[in-house]
């Protein structure tokens, strides 16, 4: 895959790129959004502001002198790893010459994730803040991402299946799940998890192209069309409508990503009804054209 990172979509690659890193490849994780990056950077400075996405970082070689301004009696060392949730902050010296792998991971696929993996409530599917930790799974899985040839025809797949077993660990094993009262207490209500379970289905079961009418996902869930628009924000923090769009662009930027399907085919694949109507959601998106972002992430 290309070596030009998604750096319109995430904040910690577009910092990394102010400071100078290097990309040395990357590739996208299906159609959830998520992304591998393998980085090298070198003597420079850098500094997160809660980004809007998840980041898992993995030291591949150095990193032994790169201080954590927040942090500083933390040492790394390949094999360290830190999780940089979504909203976190931290200032960085970076001494010396380093690889890292950094999985970037939207925070609503995680949110579904949870869900999904372990029953969990989507609004309580936050990962811990933590700046040099071992784990020894996720540092092996990191190890057989590296090994692989990014390029191979054979590649996604197994690079997809090892980025969702980091996911599962990260939820599992670093899950924030301690929340203050007043936190827990903004969680109540929303769509049970069979309820949510029923109105997915019955959004990816409807014919490409199209939505399910909100009378359809009230029915799902087996309440009023206005109670039913209530819990869903509150359960997914979206409308249903937002809800659809994102997962729709998200679909087309993987279809994109893999380069395979005509851009039409793509826009049909992806829901829309035509290709005029994905070049609109990617540019609202600051993605610009279809056209162009196929170019941008492949080169």
């Amino acid at each position: 895959m290309s070596t030009s990172p998604p750096v319109a979509e995430f904040a910690v690659c577009r910092e990394l790129l102010r400071s100078q890193a290097a990309p040395l490849r990357s590739h996208a994780l299906g159609s959830g959004g998520a992304w591998l990056v393998q980085w090298r950077n070198a003597d420079t400075e850098t500094a997160y502001h809660q980004p809007g996405h998840h980041t898992l970082s993995l030291y591949l070689q150095g990193g032994e002198q790169v201080r954590c301004l927040d942090q500083p009696a933390a040492r790394g060392a390949p094999g360290s790893l830190c999780c940089m949730p979504a909203g976190h902050e931290s200032r960085w010296h970076v001494n010396g010459s380093l690889q890292l792998l950094h999985l970037y991971l939207p925070t609503l696929p995680l949110a579904l994730a949870a869900e999904c993996w372990f029953d969990r409530d989507p609004r309580l599917a936050d990962l811990q803040d933590r700046i040099y930790f071992d784990d020894a799974v996720l540092h092996a899985l990191g190890r057989r991402i590296v090994a692989l040839d990014w390029d191979h025809s054979d590649a996604s797949l197994a690079l997809q299946e090892l980025a969702l077993q980091m996911q599962a660990r990260l939820l599992s094993a670093h899950g924030a799940t301690q929340r203050p009262p007043a936190a827990r207490l903004a969680a109540r209500g929303g769509l049970s998890p069979a309820a949510r379970r029923r109105v997915l289905d019955c959004i990816e079961s409807a014919p490409a192209g199209s939505s399910p009418g909100l009378d359809a996902l009230a029915d799902a869930a087996c309440l009023s069309s206005y109670h039913f628009v209530r819990m869903f924000k509150a359960s997914f923090g979206l409308s249903p409508h937002a809800w659809v769009m994102q997962r729709r662009l998200a679909k087309a930027r993987a279809l994109l990503a893999a380069g395979r399907l005509p851009l039409q085919q793509v826009a049909d694949q992806a829901g829309y009804a035509h290709l005029s109507h994905l070049n609109a959601a990617l540019q609202r998106a600051g993605l610009g054209s279809a056209a162009r972002y196929r170019r941008v992430i492949s080169r």
